[in-house]
C-alpha cells in the first residue's frame, strides 16, 4: 500500500472516530413566554443577589426563593409572595439583571428554549443610567407547560 493511500485511509479512519452519537446535535426547542412583570430591586441592606435566572415549576420553590429577594427589599418579597400564578398550566421564571449603584437597566430577552429538558433563557441587559440609587432590574416571565 503507498504512503499516500494510507496516509487517506488513516485520515478517514480519524475522521469518522472523532464522530460519535454523544456529539450529534443538541435539539433546541424555542418556547414562546409572555414578561409578565419587570421592576427594580431597591436595596437598603443584605447580600446583592446574583445575576442570574430560575426557573419555578411549582409554588413551593417560588415560595422557597422569596427569603432571598427579602433579604434586600421586604417590600418586593411581600408583594411577589402573594402573586396570582397559575403553576398547574405554566412555569415563572425570574430573570435578575446585575447590580448597579446607579438606576436603571432593562433586560432583553433574546430566546426562551428547551434543550437536553433543561429551559435556558438567553437574555442581555443595557447600561445603568446616572441616576443615583442602588438597584437590579428584575423581570418575570411566563412559559406555557409542555406534556
Amino acid at each position: 500500500m503507498s504512503a499516500l493511500k494510507l496516509a487517506s485511509l488513516l485520515f478517514f479512519i480519524f475522521l469518522f472516530s472523532g464522530c460519535s452519537s454523544d456529539d450529534a446535535e443538541v435539539v433546541i426547542d424555542n418556547l414562546s413566554y409572555e414578561i409578565i412583570f419587570e421592576s427594580q430591586l431597591s436595596y437598603s441592606r443584605g447580600e446583592k443577589i446574583p445575576k442570574q435566572y430560575k426557573v419555578f415549576t411549582d409554588r413551593e420553590d417560588w415560595l422557597d426563593f422569596i427569603p432571598t429577594i427579602e433579604e434586600v427589599n421586604p417590600d418586593r418579597a411581600e408583594n411577589l409572595e402573594n402573586i396570582d400564578f397559575d403553576f398547574t398550566n405554566a412555569n415563572l421564571i425570574i430573570v435578575v439583571g446585575e447590580f448597579y449603584n446607579s438606576c436603571c437597566t432593562k433586560i432583553t430577552i433574546n430566546q426562551v428554549y428547551k434543550r437536553s429538558g433543561n429551559i435556558i433563557v438567553d437574555f442581555e441587559e443595557s447600561e445603568p443610567g446616572d441616576a443615583g440609587a442602588l438597584s437590579q432590574t428584575y423581570l418575570l416571565l411566563k412559559t406555557q407547560k409542555q406534556n
